[in-house]
């Protein structure tokens, strides 16, 4: 009797290791790459379904693809030219006469949706490859420069992307607030061989007072860009200083903060 306990106990263990084995051979497979799915089943009233396993590509997911760097691939992601494709007229239809005044490049990628004019794009003149340390060459298209509007000296940017909620340059309050600061930027005349520009973001409270003066003077971390004239940039903060405080927020006008940002562009000459 012992000796047929002891081979059951030698084929219990025998078995467990097995079905250990199993299972880990089973679940080495990513469990990413195929998914359970339930639908409706063949019941007549709808109380049956039906389950079984699917492939990750058939459900409309994608798998996970390697990153590589703009230059590493022949394809230009960013330069690459998008046209829209120009459906064939039916045999019977009246063709007008084409109103396009520029050919349609053949290398470009054709959709089918609607695209804007990309006439401009920014190419190196030397070759760059992924991660390079050169900080000289743009990669992207030139259209849709982020300098905005001047009048008087004075551009205020779109507002997007500023904490706190941006004024947009294009708004009522938006162009008070440039007209006070034109009217308070009177730099002096000095020989320059191009356009300087002065950036700073304004940070002002819904009462009008511009919280990014510090002791009276621009604080360094709201001071996005410099001219290389040390004059300029103190007639661009002479102007800042003499336009506080800025007149407050009108009604309506960005609900629910306290402050908002307004990014400034002083341009030399005026």
């Amino acid at each position: 009797m012992s000796q047929d306990r002891r081979w059951g106990t030698i084929l219990s263990f025998i078995l467990h290791a097995a079905v250990i084995a199993g299972m880990i051979f089973y679940f080495r497979s990513p469990l990413s790459t195929r998914i359970v799915a339930s639908g409706e089943g063949s019941g007549t009233k709808g109380e049956a379904i039906e389950v079984g396993v699917i492939d990750a590509g058939q459900f409309g997911l994608s798998m996970p693809r390697s990153v590589t760097l703009p230059g590493e691939e022949m394809n230009q992601p960013n330069n690459e030219l998008v046209e829209t494709e120009l459906m064939p007229p039916a045999p019977d239809a009246e063709v007008l006469p084409t109103t396009e005044r520029e050919k349609r490049d053949p290398q470009s990628r054709k959709t089918e949706r609607p695209t804007a004019k990309q006439p401009d794009q920014l190419v190196s003149q030397t070759p760059q490859r992924g991660g390079s340390a050169g900080t000289s060459v743009e990669i992207g298209r030139s259209s849709g420069t982020q300098v905005p509007a001047v009048s008087g000296g004075i551009g205020i940017g779109s507002g997007g992307g500023l904490t706190g909620g941006g004024v947009p340059g294009g708004s009522e309050y938006g162009r008070r607030i440039q007209m006070i600061l034109s009217r308070n930027y009177n730099p002096p005349a000095v020989s320059v061989s191009g356009t300087e520009y002065v950036i700073l973001q304004l940070r002002i409270a819904r009462d009008g007072r511009i919280l990014s003066l510090v002791n009276g003077r621009i604080g360094p971390a709201y001071l996005k860009r410099r001219s290389s004239i040390d004059l300029v940039n103190y007639a661009a903060e002479r102007a800042v200083i003499a336009s506080n405080p800025l007149p407050p927020f009108p009604n309506g006008f960005l609900m629910g903060v306290q402050e908002a940002t307004a990014e400034i562009w002083f341009r030399y000459p005026r």
